[in-house]
């Protein structure tokens, strides 16, 4: 056999061999800085239940997001406005607010049976069809639906339905914003999870002692404005309880970054309902 092919051969059976080895330890080192991090989130964990914070099973998985750009379509709904039956209504600062000429009779535990097939009803509200209930934000005196972005809902008090339920169990008024001209800004990445933003928020100190976790809840919530659009994050939504008082306070956590965003106001002013 030819010298110089045999060279040639043991040089691509080397170029192999490096390359093999050179995959088992990247391979070897993922595994490694993995476990360790999986190892670290079970100890946080246990320091949280040592604290007395207690919290359902939270997932590990990392889901997809975007950065997202839309705008209010304050005219949008105004000039739709129009259409709407057996109602008065009225507009403020791009925010309709209606008052229902027959309130609508809806169950305790499960409201949205009646209100689904009422927001469908483009005489009754407008886009409804864009807009899914979210009992993570409900209340009694308050039903919330919000609108849906690349599969996830909108938080932060826009692009959503406040529904607003009389001590008799009626809907008796309701108020709306809407989100159009959605866009998706970059390709998607991944997000950290849900059991990464809770950990993130106890590790900064946001989670007291003696508390409930209720729930966490991925969703998009805005994070820049402009002059001509307004650009939404992926966000870790978290409601905290504190078990010796009333206290609930709500915190999120960018699903990007893991940094905390300020909160912006979520209740419409449902005074205006009775002016």
């Amino acid at each position: 056999m030819n010298f110089k092919r045999i060279q040639w051969i043991f040089v691509i059976a080397f170029a192999i061999f490096d390359i093999v080895l050179a995959s088992y330890f990247l391979i070897g080192t993922h595994f490694t800085a993995m476990v360790k991090q999986q190892g670290q989130q079970q100890l946080i964990l246990k320091e949280m239940h040592n604290d007395e914070i207690s919290f359902a099973e939270l997932s590990t998985k990392q889901p997809m997001g975007y950065y997202i750009s839309a705008n209010r379509a304050n005219s949008q709904l105004t000039n739709a406005a129009a259409k709407l039956d057996d109602q008065t209504v009225r507009l403020s600062n791009g925010t309709l607010i209606s008052e229902l000429n027959t309130p609508i009779k809806v169950s305790v535990l499960n409201p949205e049976r009646q209100l689904n097939d009422y927001i469908k009803n483009s005489r009754h509200v407008l886009y409804g069809s864009h807009y899914v209930y979210n009992k993570a934000l409900s209340s009694s005196s308050t039903i919330v639906y919000t609108q849906m972005m690349e599969g996830w809902p909108v938080f932060g008090g826009e692009g959503q339905l406040r529904f607003k339920v009389s001590r008799n169990h009626k809907v008796y008024a309701y108020t709306q914003t809407y989100l159009n001209n959605i866009q998706v800004l970059r390709p998607r990445s991944v997000t950290i999870s849900q059991q990464e933003a809770v950990t993130w928020l106890y590790k900064h100190n946001y989670i007291p002692n003696n508390s409930k976790i209720r729930w966490a809840k991925l969703g998009y919530t805005k994070t820049l404005l402009t002059k001509d659009q307004t650009v939404y994050v992926p966000t870790w939504y978290v409601e905290i309880k504190t078990k010796n008082s009333d206290d609930v306070q709500r915190l999120r956590v960018n699903a990007f970054n893991s940094t905390l965003m300020r909160n912006t106001p979520e209740e419409i002013d449902t005074t205006q309902l009775n002016q």
